[in-house]
């Protein structure tokens, strides 16, 4: 009897750990690696889209858990590198021992709850353990364990740590599931009037973040010229997402906008803006106000700024500045200048019709000595 029951219970455990059993790498979606106050409150920081790739070091290493109770964690001469690991700040680079996956390491899984053991044994992000995040000089631990969520299929892990200041979550999926062509990139265009903050704008400037644009400070926007339009330029993936804006740099979300209940604002993801959920299909510009989902009070100066349409075209093109257009140049993609056009005026039309489909570089030139570069595509 007593050899059925070790039986049975060896049969038990088999089963348990052979759920995570395989070869896993960090999902290539956004959101694949978050931080936040609490298990089910991951909004201090997620993945972009954009993360994918200048994370790529990272998306990727992968993970293998084999039926012995071994892990092996294989990163391909390069990974993720925090500044506790030597460099002057986060980056790709070599593996630094003991994070470098030279191991030996092994894992026990059971209870939902995965442990990794052996000094530089990590999942996800290699600064996180359960005691908190390391740091220059402090010991690493000789084993960290993860809460483990599997999908229905068995295809998807979720792994989440408390690390005492708050909860990580990184989600795996298994390297035999097929990898979709990355999502074509556009350029868009913030500009965000301040005319209904109270008080002052932060010393620090304001910025756009949090959604699939990055954390709290993925772009600092611009008002050189004092107007209150602060404006800025992101390169981010077709697929959209939310996004919010911040008056100030904080880390902690303190000083972004309210928008809660108005039409633009996401109530089921910390009231960020919608504008660019579902996607979008070429160059892209938003006027904005600072917490408010109307038209911004100061749309003419926005306008006057510069505009392009229709752009994807298929041969006439409308181009309108602020001040006189002198002249227009554009140029194909390997440098060559295969249109010129005398303007003497703040709008005009141009026909590209004979220029050969593709992507060009328009340069305005204006009467104040400005120049405004923008990518056209003729189709």
């Amino acid at each position: 009897m007593k050899s059925l029951y070790t039986l049975l219970f060896m049969s038990f455990v088999l089963g348990v750990s052979a759920q995570v059993e395989g070869t896993w790498r960090l999902a290539q979606i956004p959101g694949a690696l978050a931080v936040g106050p609490t298990q089910t409150d991951y909004s201090w920081w997620s993945s972009s889209a954009t993360d994918i790739n200048s994370r790529a070091c990272l998306f990727d290493d992968s993970v293998t858990f084999d039926a012995n109770g071994n892990f092996t964690h294989y990163m391909d001469g390069n990974t993720w590198l925090e500044p506790f690991q030597g460099v002057t700040s986060e980056q790709c680079g070599s593996p630094v021992a003991p994070h470098d996956g030279n191991g030996p390491y092994t894992y026990v899984y059971t209870n939902n709850q995965l442990t990794v053991n052996g000094s530089g044994a990590h999942i996800g992000l290699a600064k996180v353990v359960n005691l908190g995040e390391i740091s220059t000089g402090s010991p690493v631990p000789s084993s960290i364990t993860y809460e483990i969520t599997m999908s229905s299929d068995g295809d998807t892990m979720t792994v989440e740590i408390d690390y005492a200041t708050g909860w990580w979550k990184f989600v795996y999926q298994k390297t035999s599931l097929s990898i979709g062509a990355p999502p074509s990139n556009y350029d868009v265009s913030f500009n965000v009037s301040t005319d209904l903050i109270t008080g002052n704008v932060s010393s620090d400037g304001i910025y756009i973040g949090g959604g699939f644009v990055g954390g709290h400070d993925a772009l600092a926007l611009d008002d050189s010229d004092g107007d209150g339009i602060w404006t800025g330029t992101a390169t981010l993936p077709e697929s959209g997402g939310h996004f919010t804006i911040l008056n100030g740099n904080c880390s902690d979300w303190s000083c972004k906008e309210d928008i809660s209940g108005q039409p633009c604002a996401d109530a089921g993801n910390y009231n960020d803006r919608n504008h660019l959920v579902g996607g979008f299909s070429q160059d892209t510009t938003l006027n904005l106000q600072f917490g408010s989902c109307t038209t911004p009070t100061g749309l003419n100066t926005i306008e006057n700024k510069y505009s392009i349409y229709p752009n994807p075209t298929n041969g006439i093109i409308t181009i309108r500045a602020g001040n006189e257009i002198n002249t227009v140049n554009i140029y194909n993609m390997i440098g060559n200048l295969v249109m010129v056009k005398n303007i003497a005026s703040n709008q005009s039309t141009l026909n590209i019709e004979n220029l050969t489909n593709g992507i060009f570089l328009m340069e305005m030139n204006l009467s104040d000595g400005t120049t405004i570069n923008s990518k056209i595509i003729k189709k």
